[in-house]
């Protein structure tokens, strides 16, 4: 045994010394045969099925943002060609929330039915049917109406049930509020910005913005249909079990009081601001609302992917975008007084700020927290209030067609309501959280 090492390790050194003539062969290590190779590790394919199912996600958000957002650019296409007056398009602005409210609230128990996979599937082509009504009834209000219904439903669900997915792919605090707050934003401007596009200067204004986004959408219902995994949501607690799990004091009096104020942040910015200045742009008034539109949601996009990655930051970035909304809203209110192009703008971009903090402020506040199974409720709170939001600009062209209550008046009262709310709201818990730290 001893004398066969020797002669296999002087074997070895003499191959060595003579392996560049290659008159000994080096032997070669023993390869694992094919079919008994190690298979792929699970974690990486679990990993790449996971980003599959992420990137689908977001594409489903997107699309419905796209459906819910496009509208906004032709509002003024509508006022100049179809002779609709301010008041009858932004009620057409705000009939989308009509159909999304009662979708945010209903998402949760479709999703604990039937999972994440199937209200996204439906939601898509939801979406679809509502850009196919307002295209064809373009001289119709009611068929219009019902089409913004339609792409407010899809939004909803989109928005809860893809949150939901979302959620369910990471342990990461921080990370699906995130994704889902971009995604969303990143849909409503890219909507906004095509369909002011391709009004101003494609042919058929009134129709190509909502076939592309028709096209959109049967790209994103294959991909959902083909990639996307059905995560189980948790069911909602029974309703004597419901009651024993209340919702955090925090929630009510921090998030609550700043949900209103997240899209009548984008309300002003592009509802109310561009009609101020359209006299002045000779033609170019729908490209420049488009733009608007596109500024606001892009800085809001661009906010929000600043915003750190830890769940502690969410209440800094919640406040700092409440304080510029209420920048934003007292701009645009001197921009209403003075007709300022510039100052349009100006205001416009930092609401769009405003409202990308706040957003993903609130949601990320929700995600910290939400009692177990609650998180959907939470969120689904969030939206509803938020969407109120978009009420603004319909509010303030009654009263100024009803009372004559002036642009600037009506905005400066918008920004102190949203200051006393949200004071008011940190104060009572302040209190409370004295009171209570004093009992013990």
């Amino acid at each position: 045994m001893a004398d066969a090492g020797i002669h296999d390790s002087a074997s070895a050194i003499g191959c060595f010394r003579l392996r560049q003539s290659r008159k000994c062969p080096m032997p070669r290590p023993q390869s694992v045969p094919a079919e008994i190779s190690p298979p792929a590790p699970a974690r990486s394919l679990r990993a790449g099925h996971r980003d599959r199912n992420w990137f689908s996600l977001c594409a489903a958000m997107f699309v419905v943002a796209w459906g819910g957002n496009q509208f906004t650019p032709l509002l003024t296409m509508y006022r100049a060609e179809r002779g609709f007056s301010e008041l009858a398009v932004n009620t057409l602005l705000f009939a989308y929330v009509i159909g999304l409210i009662p979708s945010l609230l209903l998402a949760h128990r479709l999703a604990a039915r039937w999972g994440t996979r199937t209200p996204l599937v439906l939601a898509v082509p939801v979406s679809a049917l509502g850009s196919i009504l307002v295209a064809a009834g373009s001289h119709y209000p009611a068929l219009m109406f019902a089409g913004r219904m339609s792409t407010g439903m899809a939004l909803g669900i989109g928005m809860v049930v893809g949150g939901l997915a979302l959620d369910s792919l990471t342990t990461s605090p921080g990370r699906a509020p995130r994704a889902s707050a971009m995604s969303l934003t990143s849909g409503f401007a890219m909507g906004a910005g095509a369909a002011g596009a391709l009004a101003q200067w494609a042919p058929a204004p009134t129709t190509a913005a909502f076939l592309l986004h028709g096209v959109l959408c049967v790209a994103a219902a294959l991909l959902i249909a083909r990639t996307t995994t059905n995560s189980p949501v948790r069911a909602r607690p029974e309703p004597l079990e419901r009651n024993r799990i209340l919702l955090p004091r925090a929630f009510h009096l921090l998030v609550i009081p700043a949900a209103p104020w997240i899209f009548g942040a984008l309300g002003i910015a592009y509802a109310v601001l561009p009609p101020i200045v359209a006299p002045q742009l000779e033609g170019f008034d729908t490209a420049f609302s488009g733009l608007l539109c596109l500024l606001s949601l892009g800085l809001g996009f661009v906010a929000q992917r600043l915003v750190g990655r830890t769940a502690g930051r969410s209440g800094p970035a919640r406040g700092i975008g409440l304080t510029l909304f209420v920048a934003g809203t007292l701009a645009a209110a001197f921009a209403a007084a003075t007709a300022s192009i510039w100052l349009v703008v100006v205001a416009a971009s930092v609401l769009g700020v405003g409202y990308g903090l706040t957003l993903v402020g609130c949601l990320r506040d929700c995600e910290r927290l939400a009692p177990p199974g609650r998180l959907g409720t939470m969120t689904g709170r969030v939206y509803c209030l938020g969407y109120l939001g978009f009420g603004l600009p319909t509010a303030i062209a009654w009263l100024h067609s009803s009372y004559a209550i002036g642009t600037p008046a009506t905005l400066l009262g918008v920004a102190s309501a949203a200051v006393a709310a949200n004071v008011a709201g940190a104060a009572i818990l302040r209190i409370l959280s004295r009171t209570r730290a004093s009992r013990r």
